[in-house]
């Protein structure tokens, strides 16, 4: 019977042996020597460890910088706001993650009770950990978080500073977790399966030069076809948010740097005094010189103690310098040779310039980061929010992101409460987060409505061209060539010249 059922499906298309020794068998004419006479030996596993202008840095340097970024109040904010657009929240309860039932389990009371003691007993754990593990994860790209489980499943998740993402290297076996190594305890090394420790993984959409590779390339068998077979292997740094976006940080902290350092020396009021001191004895010589110098050193203390105490002066101050004869201050003139400020200076402008590079790479629109001068009527209050189209795609990565971290926290949940684990296809339950992503949903809700704009237009062209006495094949025609309708639609929808019209009657009978 197999027998017979094999040959009927080879009917169906090319056979497993013909599309073998079409598409399969010429890969194993390659050789090494071709490459090489070609120009392409060159090509390296090297080659990863760079990418445009950025070399390849450690795993610490890279978290090191990711960890400076994150807490810069811009980037912070930014991270927040993506958060944010990607969890939403319910308007009384607050909760973000909803665990629900999945329509194909039916009427199976025994998997609808198993769910809704899941969602019981993870919802508000969930709930708990879904803010900061995205927030982790957009920043690091990867987050963690500790599972603790007893015999009625997982009772507690720890997600704090223990298991941030520099103290935890993840293992894999293909593009599977299988474990950690995490650098705390007591010989500062333990090792944790998957059962003890989750692991959010952002999508790794653009390659972070890191050394490591190499090495990890000479162990890595390509050649396997049997996952199982595979070595494990540490994972990569990626994901994170601001790989993107450190090239304009770094810039936009120079220009803060240069600004807030030319403010700070502009502010300074120097002066050079030049006294005349001919026809003085030494003695009157170093006696005045000491006095002017005891008056400029009286003026500053008084100015510094009003400033730390906080206590302005509220009396005039008087300096007396006795002269005679034509001694006497010839000459007041400012240090930097009488200008007021610098030709070449940094502005505003160009501390602006590297904001919004940032904030474009970051996918947060600037007015929404602290500048709201670059707000513009028209939008209406969110406007920003809802138009940035890269917010959006960053939240629905996050989203799927969290689901994977979730479902393999419930599997986990299953295995020490019932005793088993659903497969990714057989799961009873389904991740929903509260509400619509905001830009997506006004781009849906946009479509839609020139969906039904088009539609509308379109009955009433064939209203039209139907009054005008059309048959039906003049009406299919008229859908195909001109109105560019699919000729199966039109063929379907030119079946309405025979209908009869509304404020007509179905027939002559009276």
């Amino acid at each position: 019977m197999a027998e017979n059922l094999k040959t009927k499906l080879m009917s169906f298309g090319m056979s497993a042996r013909r599309f073998a020794a079409s598409f399969l068998s010429p890969a194993k004419e390659i050789t090494q020597a071709d490459t090489w006479m070609y120009g392409a030996g060159a090509t390296t596993v090297a080659s990863l460890l760079t990418s445009g202008k950025r070399q390849a840095r450690t795993r610490q340097v890279i978290y090191q910088k990711w960890s400076e970024m994150e807490g810069d109040p811009l980037v912070s904010s930014a991270l927040k706001l993506q958060v944010t657009s990607a969890l939403g929240g319910h308007e009384t309860s607050g909760n973000t993650v909803f665990i629900e039932k999945n329509p194909k389990i039916g009427a199976d009371q025994r998997k609808g009770k198993i769910v809704e003691e899941i969602s019981k007993d993870l919802t508000p754990l969930l709930n708990r950990i879904a803010f900061t593990m995205a927030y982790t994860g957009a920043a690091f790209g990867d987050a963690y978080a500790r599972i603790y489980t007893n015999s009625s499943g997982v009772v507690d998740i720890y997600t704090d500073e223990m298991v941030r993402p520099p103290l935890v290297q993840p293992f894999e076996r293909a593009s599977r977790t299988v474990g950690f190594a995490v650098y705390v305890g007591e010989r500062n090394f333990e090792r944790l399966d998957i059962s003890q420790l989750a692991r959010l993984k952002m999508p790794r959409t653009q390659w972070v030069p890191q050394y490591g590779v190499v090495e990890k390339s000479l162990r890595l068998a390509l050649t396997e076809d049997d996952v199982d077979n595979l070595p494990v292997m540490p994972s990569m740094v990626g994901g994170s948010m601001l790989y993107n976006a450190e090239p304009s940080y770094d810039n936009l902290i120079a220009s803060l740097l240069g600004l807030v350092g030319q403010r700070w020396i502009d502010s300074i009021d120097e002066q050079i005094l030049m006294p005349n001191l001919e026809s003085m004895t030494r003695a009157q010589q170093e006696r005045f010189v000491s006095s002017l110098k005891s008056m400029l050193q009286a003026s500053k203390e008084r100015a510094e103690r009003a400033v730390r105490d906080g206590m302005p002066i509220m009396e005039r101050i008087r300096h007396i310098i006795p002269v005679f004869n034509e001694k006497q201050m010839t000459s007041l003139a400012p240090a930097n040779g009488g200008g007021t400020n610098r030709t070449a200076s940094i502005s505003v402008d160009d501390v602006l310039l590297h904001a919004k590079m940032m904030a474009g790479a970051l996918g947060t629109d600037l007015a929404m980061l602290g500048f709201a001068d670059q707000l513009s009527g028209g939008l209406g209050e969110g406007g920003f929010f809802r138009v940035s189209a890269q917010a959006a795609e960053n939240a629905r990565t996050m989203r799927n992101a969290l689901a994977e971290l979730y479902n393999g926290i419930i599997d986990i949940h299953t295995l020490k409460r019932y005793g088993m684990v659903f497969g990714e296809h057989e799961r009873p339950w389904t991740i929903n987060f509260y509400g619509s992503i905001s830009a997506l949903a006004a781009e849906q809700q946009k479509t839609r409505s020139d969906a039904m704009n088009a539609g509308m237009m379109l009955v009433q062209t064939m209203q039209g061209f139907k009054d005008m006495g059309a048959d039906q094949e003049m009406m299919e025609a008229f859908l195909s060539k001109t109105l560019l309708v699919d000729e199966d639609l039109a063929k379907q929808y030119s079946a309405i010249v025979k209908a009869p019209n509304a404020n007509e009657p179905p027939n002559n009978q009276e």
